[in-house]
């Protein structure tokens, strides 16, 4: 299966990912788990390549220092092949079942060890136990406008794609559009 995901970053990531591909981000705090992350086509309220620009230059921004950690942006296009009995794709209310029936497992088998259970665990336990290479989900993303007009919301505005394997990533990336943050 082929999707068609873009990416948004900062410009002076692209002769690097050009070069090595892309670096999955890391650690507790992704929504689907550590991986490389695309929008794609969905629910999005936007274009995908103006979600992805928003998104690079939110992403910018430093809150604690009120500077800007670049100051120019890339949207990247980029194409990802897997099969397709290897995506977890969330929209379906099947796949929604079957996480939540490992996240009530996990709850258990950490409460009885005494972990801190969250969707990290969720989503590492099901990358290794059902050999999962994309984790495709609806999600809220708080852009820059929604923090200005100080909105609050559970609602998926846009639809992500994290890919857990750099290698399913084509090469050939595109660069859409490149700007000045301001």
């Amino acid at each position: 299966m082929l999707i068609i995901g873009n990416h948004g970053t900062n410009k002076d990531n692209v002769p690097s990912i050009k070069k090595n591909g892309f670096y999955s981000s890391k650690g507790l705090h992704h929504w689907c788990g550590e991986g490389v992350y695309f929008f794609i086509q969905g629910i999005n309220e936007n274009s995908i390549d103006f979600l992805a620009e928003q998104w690079a230059k939110d992403q910018a921004y430093d809150k604690t220092n009120k500077t800007f950690k670049y100051k120019e942006y890339a949207v990247i296009e980029a194409f990802v092949h897997s099969n397709e009995e290897r995506i977890l794709d969330l929209r379906s209310e099947e796949n929604l079942i079957k996480v939540n029936e490992v996240r009530k497992i996990l709850e258990k088998m950490c409460s009885s060890k005494g972990y801190k259970m969250n969707d990290y665990r969720i989503w590492e336990y099901m990358k290794n136990k059902f050999d999962i290479d994309i984790v495709i989900h609806n999600v809220y993303i708080k852009f820059g406008k929604n923090r200005r007009q100080n909105i609050e919301s559970f609602i998926p505005n846009c639809t992500i794609m994290s890919v857990y394997k750099e290698n399913l990533i084509d090469n050939n990336i595109k660069v859409l559009r490149e700007g000045v943050i301001s």
